[in-house]
């Protein structure tokens, strides 16, 4: 698959969260990205009368954004598409494909602050419905002040290292080796600091309760991740490391994040057992969910 990074459409909704996520665009020049596309998506409520909807606030908030970013030396595209009730997440989906774009940059909240929302809407529909790689930047909430529950939103893990070690989780799925295709990618051009490959034996698959089937999968799935890591390049393959753990997919992931300083997670929306009605999978769900780092999600290959 096409796994090029030098053109991102990046989904601003113009809040403190896209004030943040404009911050962190420079940083995506270490991946080679060398144009982004800023979209805004306003949805119009329909009144039944003959009223204008006025959007020149979010036109020169998007100029604001456009010169700042060619100060950062950026090629900058801006687009504000407004409608009787647009649908952001389609809209957003229909201009990175308008545009030609590589890959797509959105937060995982948006105007909303509320603690509860772990992803926002349009995030997930994002993840869920994209035919191209989506780099999920993780936005959680801070309290500043607690007299007056006071609170911002802060980035979890900062872009600019997020290419410093590298996490990649396997099922040794076709959309998972899609996935480490991207990863190679960017492998190949010299990108990456540090790799590690992980796989996560199932309770479905062999209860340990039989050690002998257990230890036998085990030794497979070592000879799989190997296979992988030869395929590295020379700056990586030395220091690459092979995780593999059995349990809950998503839960053992999530603790690899946190037990080996990882700063981004890189794998496949879907697994093994992926229906085709269901665009993102149950492990790549909890994942971008709970993770405190950045996770580039790279879709399943659909007709």
């Amino acid at each position: 698959m096409k796994s090029t990074f030098i053109h991102a459409l990046v989904a601003l909704d113009q809040s403190e969260a896209s004030d943040l996520l404009l911050e962190a665009l420079p940083n995506f020049k270490k991946f080679g990205t060398k144009k982004v596309t800023l979209v805004t998506v306003v949805s119009v409520p329909f009144t039944g009368k003959r009223t204008e909807f006025n959007t020149e606030k979010y036109s020169e908030k998007l100029k604001e954004y456009k010169k700042k970013l060619e100060g950062e030396d950026l090629i900058v595209e801006t687009e504000l598409r407004s409608g009787v009730y647009y649908y952001p997440p389609a809209e957003i989906l229909t201009a990175a494909d308008e545009h030609d774009a590589d890959f797509v940059i959105i937060g995982s909240r948006g105007q909303s602050k509320v603690e509860e929302l772990l992803l926002g809407s349009t995030a997930t529909e994002v993840l869920q419905r994209s035919r191209l790689p989506v780099y999920l930047v993780n936005i959680e909430m801070e309290q500043i002040d607690e007299d007056t529950d006071q609170r911002r939103l802060v980035l979890t893990q900062s872009v600019d290292n997020s290419l410093n070690h590298v996490l990649h989780a396997t099922d040794f799925s076709e959309t998972a080796y899609r996935a480490f295709d991207v990863l190679k990618g960017l492998d190949e051009e010299g990108k990456i600091g540090r790799i590690s490959l992980i796989h996560v034996q199932g309770h479905h698959a062999i209860a340990l309760k039989d050690p002998v089937s257990y230890e036998a999968l085990s030794e497979r799935s070592k000879e799989q991740l190997e296979e992988i890591r030869n395929s590295l390049s020379d700056k990586t393959r030395p220091t690459a490391e092979l995780i593999i753990t059995f349990g809950t997919p998503g839960k053992e992931i999530i603790s690899a994040i946190e037990d080996n300083d990882v700063t981004l997670v890189v794998m496949g929306s879907q697994g093994k057992g992926f229906v085709h009605e269901f665009f993102l999978g149950g492990v790549s769900t909890q994942v971008t969910r709970f993770s405190k780092v950045p996770v580039l999600l790279v879709p399943a290959k659909r007709e």
